[in-house]
């Protein structure tokens, strides 16, 4: 009996961090498109027919119905690019591409249906930029694009919170990745939003709360930046999820897989040999590492290593039982998709000869996301 509810237990457990990911799912990881399909001469068309595909896994997430006032409304749908199919009776097929939906955006689009036959197609593309109609909130969107690519001292997410609007902080020329620096310090995250406190600011990962809420001035989980896909920095006029703090809601959302395989590997390098010596140092009568041939003051050790790789892609099964002439062995779930990361940091720096200011060390990033629980689809219809 005592061994029975151990093992339910276990399950239990295990069963848990899955339960959660689906919960979060609905709240802060996700998009909202909502829109209204009319005739060409402005009147309302109900029963319309409306399906959104996920453009980067070309697989149909949802299919709902206009309403009697010819409006729809698609919530929870994960990060990406989308493509909206519109079909009614009497009307010609209108397909509405590139329909960019963010983390915690709430996207109105309005489409126009042209009389003839359903078996012609109208092609739109969406504008590239939508303004914000369904929401007061005021936010900052970074992208992922923009956070691998924008030069970050030490690569950690952190410091791009600051190019948002109203933001100011007091963070450390060299910002450290992980809940304390080489000198035992707390890596503290001195952030003011709006004139808000630092201790005030509330960061999410894919949903969870990630603030140390004993300090609630330093984070606890650090994602790689090659690992996000896009993160929303909320400054004022919250909506009701994003309840937990008077400051900023930093709310960071993990890169997904998509139908093609891609990956990629990486290394940063610094190296005291790309460094310009000081004045200072050059003036000094007894540098600490001595002079070099030509008299000049050596510059003190510096060799820091930043390298990793990513991977994402669709999943695919072994069959089994027999078999069917003319497939594969294997099955591709087309709903079914997978991203992982991993990141490695190694520091050694001297002020002396005999000290070193930050020992050797290969810090593991960690892997995001987690395939099954981060990258399925949004819940809904067809899930």
């Amino acid at each position: 009996m005592k061994r029975h509810v151990q093992l339910k237990t276990l399950v239990l457990l295990l069963l848990l961090p899955f339960a959660l990911c689906g919960a979060a799912s609905g709240q802060e990881i996700t998009g909202n498109l909502n829109g209204t399909v009319k005739d060409a001469t402005g009147a309302i068309v109900k029963g319309a027919t409306v399906t959104v595909t996920d453009a980067q896994k070309n697989a149909a997430v949802r299919t709902v119905t206009t309403s009697d006032d010819g409006d729809f409304s698609v919530p929870n749908l994960a990060v990406g690019t989308y493509s909206l199919t519109v079909e009614a009776t009497n009307f010609k097929k209108t397909v509405q591409s590139d329909i960019k939906i963010d983390v915690g955006q709430r996207r109105t689009v309005e489409v126009v249906l042209e009389a003839g036959n359903i078996s012609e197609t109208v092609l739109v593309q969406a504008d590239a930029v939508a303004v914000e109609l369904a929401t007061a909130t005021t936010s900052t969107l970074i992208s992922g694009q923009q956070a691998r690519e924008l030069s970050l001292n030490n690569r950690n997410w952190v410091q791009l919170v600051a190019l948002a609007p109203g933001v100011s902080n007091d963070l450390a020329d060299q910002v450290y990745v992980g809940t304390t620096n080489p000198d035992g310090q707390a890596n503290t995250i001195n952030i003011s939003v709006n004139g808000a406190r630092s201790s005030q600011n509330t960061f999410t990962v894919d949903g969870a709360d990630i603030t140390d809420r004993g300090s609630n001035i330093t984070i606890q989980a650090y994602p790689s930046v090659d690992s996000i896909g896009e993160f929303r920095v909320l400054r004022s006029l919250f909506p009701a999820e994003s309840g937990r703090s008077g400051g900023g809601q930093i709310n960071v959302v993990t890169r997904s897989g998509t139908n093609e395989f891609h990956g990629s590997a990486f290394e940063f390098i610094r190296n005291e040999a790309f460094n310009a010596n000081s004045f200072l140092l050059n003036a000094t009568t007894n540098p600490p590492f001595g002079r070099d041939e030509n008299g000049k003051a050596k510059r003190a050790p510096f060799r820091y290593n930043n390298y990793g790789w990513t991977l994402g892609g669709p999943v695919y099964f072994f069959r089994f039982g027999e078999g069917t002439p003319g497939r594969s062995i294997v099955d591709k779930v087309d709903r079914t998709f997978f991203f992982l990361s991993q990141e490695f940091r190694r520091d050694r720096r001297f002020t002396s000869p005999n000290t070193v200011t930050v020992p050797d060390a290969n810090l593991r990033q960690g892997i995001f996301p987690i395939p099954v629980c981060i990258n399925r689809p949004a819940l809904g219809e067809n899930s």
